[in-house]
C-alpha cells in the first residue's frame, strides 16, 4: 500500500506535469495574429501577381464566398466556376486590414478592413469602387492560414 507521503508526491507530480502540458499546448496568440496578418499580405500579393489562381490559392477547399449580388458560393471549385465567368485582369484590387484577431484555441481567426478596386471594365470604362470586407480564416493541418468565409460590401457611390 502507498504511504500518504508517496501519494502526495505523486499527486504533486501529476499537478505539475498537467500544468506544464497545459501551458505548452496553449498557442502563442500574438505570433498567430502576426501570422494571420502576413497571410493577409501574402494573399493580396498573390492576387496581384497571379490573378485568379493567386486569389483562389488562399481559400480552403470548403470555403464559402458571400459576394454582393450573388448566391452564397460553397466550395473553392464552385467559387472558381463563378469567378472565371467574371474575372477581369484589368482590375486592381487592394485591401488594408484594420484588425486581425485569433481565437484562444489558435486555429480560427478573422480580419476586416477596407478595399479598393480600380482599373477598366470589360468595355473600357474606368472603375473605382471602395468598400469593406471581413474574412474568416482557419489554420490548416500544415500550419498555414486559409480563408473559410469571405464577405464584402461596396461603399455607396459618392455624388
Amino acid at each position: 500500500m502507498f504511504s500518504k507521503r508517496i501519494m502526495k508526491t505523486l499527486l504533486l507530480l501529476f499537478v505539475v506535469a498537467s500544468s506544464v502540458a497545459f501551458c505548452a499546448a496553449k498557442p502563442d496568440l500574438e505570433r498567430e495574429r502576426a501570422a494571420l496578418l502576413k497571410a493577409e499580405a501574402d494573399f493580396e500579393k498573390a492576387r496581384a501577381e497571379k490573378g485568379l489562381e493567386g486569389w483562389l490559392s488562399f481559400f480552403a477547399d470548403d470555403t464559402a464566398d458571400v459576394a454582393p449580388g450573388y448566391p452564397i458560393t460553397s466550395g473553392k471549385e464552385a467559387m472558381r466556376r463563378r469567378l472565371e465567368k467574371q474575372w477581369n485582369p484589368n482590375l486592381k484590387l487592394t485591401w488594408t486590414p484594420a484588425k486581425a484577431d485569433v481565437a484562444a484555441s489558435g486555429d480560427l481567426g478573422y480580419t476586416f478592413g477596407t478595399w479598393e478596386l480600380t482599373g477598366q471594365s470589360q468595355d473600357g470604362s474606368p472603375i473605382r469602387e471602395t468598400g469593406k470586407y471581413s474574412t474568416v480564416w482557419k489554420k490548416q493541418r500544415d500550419g498555414s492560414w486559409k480563408v473559410v468565409l469571405d464577405l464584402g460590401n461596396s461603399d455607396p457611390e459618392k455624388k
